[in-house]
């Protein structure tokens, strides 16, 4: 007798309008309880303050204006009058103004595993060519400079004081500076604080502000990055990559950015999905796409990939899956 398979209740809807969530990937459970969103929350919204335009592309250091605010970048993606785009390498000090970066990637200036963690944890020195870029940035007096500048910001924000820091000799606040261009944790800057055009400081500019071209740049640049990053460093099994934009979320600037961070483990999810393929490959074919079709949840579709409202997530969720056989 052939045994009869019972579809996961992933999704369940009571009679009295309760939504239970189950994600199967990740274990979290939630409860959504009807008529709960109706209560007052209290959420009150700042009267618009017009923008002081001699500021703009200085509104914080992520902005177009104060490249120097940020350490070297490791890359960034222009556009070209004609409308082609390139990713342009290795920008010395002395040309970061001479093109105008749609997305850059900078290491991030606090990160979350330093340069310093890898070394004394796994001998991990700078490869032969980023010791050369390095040494090549800073043969510039500019570039220098402004890697000392950034290094004094960094120490005195980890409470050294500006004696202790004056006593250290240049070489020293420049090897501390290592991670300045070896380091496993970087961000993705996009161009714009604010929308095109904006008057105010509620006209953000976010991923939903980007044209189609432009958001499909930041996701390939990105991509590109996560690569690179693995490259790197061969200790480095894992990148986990994040975008907390405004405040609210944990951003320290109120200006579009993504979070890319090298670990040198998985984690417990990743963990956990890891040893789910291994029992079932198509699992996330079976309990999520699929799922998701079973259910009403598809969104939009191509013949690349397939958006669903996402469940089993603390907060609303749109999931993206690739259709690719690879």
């Amino acid at each position: 007798m052939q045994a009869f398979h019972r579809e996961p209740d992933w999704l369940t809807v009571m009679a009295d309008g309760t939504v239970k969530q189950l994600n199967p990937f990740s274990g979290t459970e939630v409860w959504t309880v009807a008529g709960r969103g109706n209560r007052p929350l209290g959420v009150t919204l700042p009267d618009p303050v017009p923008l002081d335009l001699e500021q703009h592309g200085r509104y914080c250091p992520f902005c177009e204006l104060r490249y120097l605010d940020t350490p070297p970048e490791k890359s960034r993606m222009v556009r070209h009058p004609g409308g082609r785009w390139e990713t342009v390498y290795r920008t010395t000090a002395d040309d970061l103004f001479a093109t105008t970066a749609q997305f850059r990637r900078v290491p991030n200036l606090f990160e979350t595993l330093s340069y310093q963690y890898w070394n004394a944890n796994y001998g991990y020195t700078l490869p032969p060519r980023v010791a050369a870029r390095k040494a090549a940035y800073l043969e510039s007096p500019t570039g220098r400079d402004h890697v000392l500048a950034v290094a004094r910001t960094k120490l005195l924000a980890g409470g050294r004081t500006a004696e202790q820091i004056d006593a250290m000799t240049a070489e020293e606040q420049v090897e501390f500076a290592s991670g300045f261009f070896g380091g496993g944790h970087d961000v993705i800057i996009s161009r714009r604080h604010f929308v095109d055009g904006a008057t105010d400081n509620t006209q953000l500019a976010g991923s939903g502000t980007m044209t189609p071209e432009e958001h499909g740049h930041f996701l390939a640049f990105t991509v590109e990055s996560i690569a690179a990053l693995l490259d790197l460093n061969r200790y480095a099994r894992y990148v986990v990559v994040f975008q907390n934009w405004l405040r609210p979320a944990g951003a320290s600037f109120d200006h579009l950015h993504k979070q890319l961070v090298a670990l040198d483990e998985r984690g417990v999810q990743a963990e956990r999905a890891v040893a789910m393929l291994r029992v079932n490959p198509n699992v996330f074919n079976e309990d999520a796409v699929n799922y998701a079709g079973h259910r009403n949840l598809v969104l939009a579709e191509n013949d690349h990939a397939v958006a669903f409202a996402g469940f089993g997530h603390r907060f609303p969720s749109l999931e993206i899956y690739s259709k690719s056989a690879e």
